[in-house]
């Protein structure tokens, strides 16, 4: 039986884009600046609503940031009124007391509580001292899921204040309150699937999250969750929220697609701001190219038999990769050179008559391709720093994996090879 897909919604998508805000002018413009630059899909827009929360009211920060809403038609609430000096930038890492985090998750809820009152489709929740590529809410839209967080990295410890090497980690974790191990997986081939770029199922997550409306209906918000531990990073409002979601049996997929460069140790940081500005900021290609990054969504159209009186379709799915290298019907490759960002086309294939799965073999079937999003090869920020780069091939490889007899192999391999 021939199954149709329903008409595409007209109306307009509406996004409430918002925050919490505490930071000062010279990491609040860029991040505002690359919101503004965001390339949304069509017949969707976006709601600006920040909950100012800065320590002394009338900074230039909060002129500023008032202005700019006001320009775009959005709007500031009424923010928790703050605690001084409740949140310091320790000697090592962030200091968060529970007051601060008590007062951004009410910040957070507010927001929250508006996008309902405005029937928003969704909650775009990112953290002003981020600085996103130009198409990070497109990806999260893309995904298709009702929970969908950006992942981004970053060294928690200030560098130079450790003993012990420490490494770049995301803002995604497994177990609470910061495994990256679980779940069947060890930390490793968590990271793996991260640094691969894979649409990857987590426990927790935040900073720059997409939230469905499903999830608002839910009632799902940032106050402490019933029977959790309050102290310590535990009682942090991100947290609060992860696990209500998992009570909740609402599931959460970590995107590592967008490329984000988190501004968290000011002095190591700040200075690096102008040229990340210019980096993420620039158009993506329209047409992907050999070699490229792309971001595919691919979805069988015809169902599969299960039995005589039955059939499934299956969802989609998504891939992504180095354009050449992934593992693409030659069809599908084909198809995806002829695409623009955005654009789907109908692919017809011929599976081979040694194709691993039975019903497949020697049957033409055909599939959707979307060209979601496209990029030239390169390494997210920070994490680049940890990735050993091929000057010809462009291979990488994960330097955290490695022991040190292997690192000194590979830097006389390189001094070899010039």
């Amino acid at each position: 039986m021939t199954q149709l897909d329903p008409l595409p919604d007209h109306r307009q998508r509406v996004i409430v884009c918002g925050t919490s805000v505490r930071k000062p002018l010279d990491i609040l413009q860029p991040y505002l600046h690359s919101l503004a630059y965001q390339e949304l899909p069509p017949q969707t827009a976006l709601h600006f609503c920040f909950a100012p929360d800065f320590e002394q009211p009338n900074t230039d920060a909060e002129q500023f940031l008032r202005e700019w809403v006001k320009e775009r038609n959005g709007e500031c609430l009424r923010g928790v009124p703050g605690t001084p000096a409740d949140f310091q930038e320790g000697p090592v890492t962030h200091v968060w007391s529970l007051s601060s985090m008590r007062r951004v998750g009410q910040n957070k809820n507010k927001i929250l509580r508006r996008a309902l009152d405005l029937k928003a489709d969704a909650v775009f929740l990112c953290d002003a001292d981020l600085i996103l590529d130009r198409t990070t809410l497109a990806s999260l839209l893309a995904t298709e899921r009702h929970l969908a967080t950006a992942v981004y990295w970053t060294y928690w410890n200030k560098e130079g204040q450790e003993t012990r090497q420490i490494h770049a980690a995301p803002q995604v974790w497994l177990r609470h309150p910061y495994g990256l191990d679980g779940r069947g997986m060890d930390a490793a081939e968590f990271r793996q699937k991260l640094v691969a770029k894979e649409l990857t199922r987590v426990w927790g997550f935040g900073a720059c999250t997409l939230i469905g409306r499903r999830v608002l209906e839910a009632g799902i918000d940032f106050s402490p969750a019933p029977e959790v531990p309050q102290t310590g990073i535990m009682a942090g409002e991100d947290r609060q929220f992860c696990i209500k979601c998992e009570r909740g049996h609402l599931e959460a997929f970590a995107d590592p697609w967008p490329d984000i460069f988190h501004i968290y140790h000011r002095a190591d940081n700040v200075p690096q701001i102008p040229e990340m500005v210019a980096r993420l900021g620039r158009p993506h290609p329209l047409h992907a190219r050999l070699g490229d990054l792309v971001s595919l969504r691919l979805h069988a159209l015809e169902p599969i038999p299960r039995s005589p009186t039955q059939a499934s379709i299956y969802p989609p799915h998504f891939a992504r990769g180095r354009l050449g290298q992934l593992s693409l019907m030659p069809e599908l490759e084909e198809a995806v050179y002829g695409l623009a960002r955005g654009e789907k086309q109908i692919v017809r294939i011929h599976c081979a008559a040694h194709h691993p799965f039975p019903f497949y073999r020697g049957r033409a079937r055909l599939m959707e391709v979307q060209l979601i999003d496209c990029k030239p090869w390169g390494a997210p920020p920070v994490l680049e720093r940890e990735l050993y780069i091929g000057s010809a091939s462009q291979a990488t490889m994960d330097h955290t994996d490695l022991t040190t007899e292997m690192h000194e192999g590979i830097k006389e391999m390189a001094v070899v090879g010039g």
